[in-house]
Protein backbone atom coordinates (compact mmCIF):
# COMPACT_ATOMS: atom_id res chain seq x y z
CA UNK A 1 0.00 0.00 0.00
CA UNK A 2 3.02 2.11 0.48
CA UNK A 3 4.69 2.03 -2.75
CA UNK A 4 0.67 2.40 -4.36
CA UNK A 5 0.34 5.93 -1.98
CA UNK A 6 4.06 6.64 -3.39
CA UNK A 7 3.39 6.11 -6.92
CA UNK A 8 0.21 8.17 -6.38
CA UNK A 9 1.97 10.82 -4.41
CA UNK A 10 4.69 10.83 -7.69
CA UNK A 11 2.41 10.89 -10.11
CA UNK A 12 0.64 14.32 -8.35
CA UNK A 13 4.04 15.97 -8.14
CA UNK A 14 4.88 15.51 -11.79
CA UNK A 15 0.65 16.53 -12.49
CA UNK A 16 1.19 19.74 -10.22
CA UNK A 17 4.59 20.26 -11.75
CA UNK A 18 3.48 20.11 -15.56
CA UNK A 19 0.68 22.77 -14.28
CA UNK A 20 3.06 25.02 -12.75
CA UNK A 21 5.09 24.85 -15.85
CA UNK A 22 1.95 25.59 -18.34
CA UNK A 23 0.90 28.25 -15.91
CA UNK A 24 4.65 29.87 -16.39
CA UNK A 25 3.64 29.30 -20.19
CA UNK A 26 0.89 31.30 -19.86
CA UNK A 27 2.12 34.33 -17.71
CA UNK A 28 5.19 34.76 -20.19
CA UNK A 29 2.51 34.25 -23.16
CA UNK A 30 0.23 37.28 -21.87
CA UNK A 31 3.52 39.43 -20.89
CA UNK A 32 3.94 38.89 -24.96
CA UNK A 33 0.93 39.82 -26.04
CA UNK A 34 0.56 42.98 -23.36
CA UNK A 35 4.25 43.93 -24.43
CA UNK A 36 2.59 43.53 -28.29
CA UNK A 37 -0.61 45.01 -27.82
CA UNK A 38 1.03 48.27 -26.16
CA UNK A 39 3.25 48.50 -29.32
CA UNK A 40 0.52 48.52 -31.66
CA UNK A 41 -1.45 50.64 -29.54
CA UNK A 42 2.08 53.53 -29.70
CA UNK A 43 1.96 52.56 -33.53
CA UNK A 44 -1.53 53.26 -34.06
CA UNK A 45 -1.37 56.80 -31.70
CA UNK A 46 1.52 57.81 -33.70
CA UNK A 47 -0.12 57.29 -36.82
CA UNK A 48 -3.66 58.65 -36.04
CA UNK A 49 -1.78 61.97 -34.53
CA UNK A 50 0.58 62.38 -38.11
CA UNK A 51 -2.49 62.09 -39.64
CA UNK A 52 -4.26 64.70 -37.49
CA UNK A 53 -1.47 67.12 -37.90
CA UNK A 54 -1.79 66.95 -41.46
CA UNK A 55 -5.22 67.61 -41.70
CA UNK A 56 -7.24 70.65 -42.50
CA UNK A 57 -8.91 70.70 -39.17
CA UNK A 58 -5.39 70.78 -37.64
CA UNK A 59 -4.62 73.53 -39.71
CA UNK A 60 -7.87 75.65 -38.97
CA UNK A 61 -7.25 74.99 -35.37
CA UNK A 62 -3.64 76.41 -35.28
CA UNK A 63 -5.13 79.73 -37.60
CA UNK A 64 -7.48 80.08 -34.59
CA UNK A 65 -5.30 79.79 -31.65
CA UNK A 66 -2.87 82.62 -33.66
CA UNK A 67 -5.77 84.62 -34.26
CA UNK A 68 -6.94 84.49 -30.68
CA UNK A 69 -3.23 84.52 -29.12
CA UNK A 70 -2.55 88.16 -31.38
CA UNK A 71 -5.91 89.68 -30.26
CA UNK A 72 -5.11 88.71 -26.64
CA UNK A 73 -1.90 89.67 -26.81
CA UNK A 74 -3.26 93.18 -28.39
CA UNK A 75 -5.48 93.76 -26.16
CA UNK A 76 -2.93 92.86 -23.24
CA UNK A 77 -0.56 95.61 -24.81
CA UNK A 78 -3.39 98.21 -25.71
CA UNK A 79 -4.28 97.93 -22.19
CA UNK A 80 -0.53 98.78 -21.49
CA UNK A 81 -0.21 102.00 -23.45
CA UNK A 82 -3.77 103.16 -22.52
CA UNK A 83 -2.41 103.14 -18.40
CA UNK A 84 1.52 104.46 -19.52
CA UNK A 85 -0.22 107.50 -21.96
CA UNK A 86 -3.32 107.87 -20.11
CA UNK A 87 -3.82 111.39 -22.28
CA UNK A 88 -3.50 109.59 -25.70
CA UNK A 89 -6.82 109.10 -27.84
CA UNK A 90 -6.92 105.19 -28.64
CA UNK A 91 -10.42 105.19 -29.80
CA UNK A 92 -9.48 104.93 -33.55
CA UNK A 93 -7.96 101.50 -32.65
CA UNK A 94 -11.88 99.77 -31.60
CA UNK A 95 -13.51 98.93 -34.65
CA UNK A 96 -16.99 100.00 -35.23
CA UNK A 97 -19.45 97.30 -35.37
CA UNK A 98 -21.45 98.57 -38.75
CA UNK A 99 -18.67 98.91 -41.10
CA UNK A 100 -16.03 96.44 -41.85
CA UNK A 101 -12.89 97.76 -43.40
CA UNK A 102 -12.91 96.77 -47.36
CA UNK A 103 -10.19 97.66 -50.49
CA UNK A 104 -10.82 100.52 -51.97
CA UNK A 105 -11.96 100.62 -55.36
CA UNK A 106 -10.90 103.85 -56.29
CA UNK A 107 -7.46 103.85 -58.42
CA UNK A 108 -4.53 106.17 -57.82
CA UNK A 109 -2.54 107.20 -60.62
CA UNK A 110 1.24 107.55 -58.99
CA UNK A 111 2.46 109.85 -61.98
CA UNK A 112 0.08 112.87 -61.25
CA UNK A 113 1.57 112.72 -57.34
CA UNK A 114 3.68 115.82 -57.16
CA UNK A 115 6.34 115.48 -54.51
CA UNK A 116 6.29 118.09 -52.07
CA UNK A 117 10.26 117.94 -51.45
CA UNK A 118 12.40 117.97 -54.26
CA UNK A 119 14.13 114.54 -54.58
CA UNK A 120 14.91 112.22 -51.92
CA UNK A 121 18.29 112.95 -50.50
CA UNK A 122 19.68 110.33 -47.52
CA UNK A 123 19.13 112.30 -44.29
CA UNK A 124 21.82 110.10 -42.76
CA UNK A 125 25.38 109.04 -43.56
CA UNK A 126 25.78 105.53 -43.61
CA UNK A 127 29.23 104.71 -41.76
CA UNK A 128 32.10 103.39 -43.49
CA UNK A 129 32.98 99.96 -43.86
CA UNK A 130 35.96 99.00 -41.68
Amino acid sequence: MLQKEEFILTGLKAVLALKEERKKEVKNKVAQLKAQMVKSISKVMTRAMEEFKASSKMRNLNVEFGQQAFIKNFELYEGRVTRRFFELDLNFLKEEEDTEAEPSDAAVDPSSIELASGPSEPIAEAPEPV
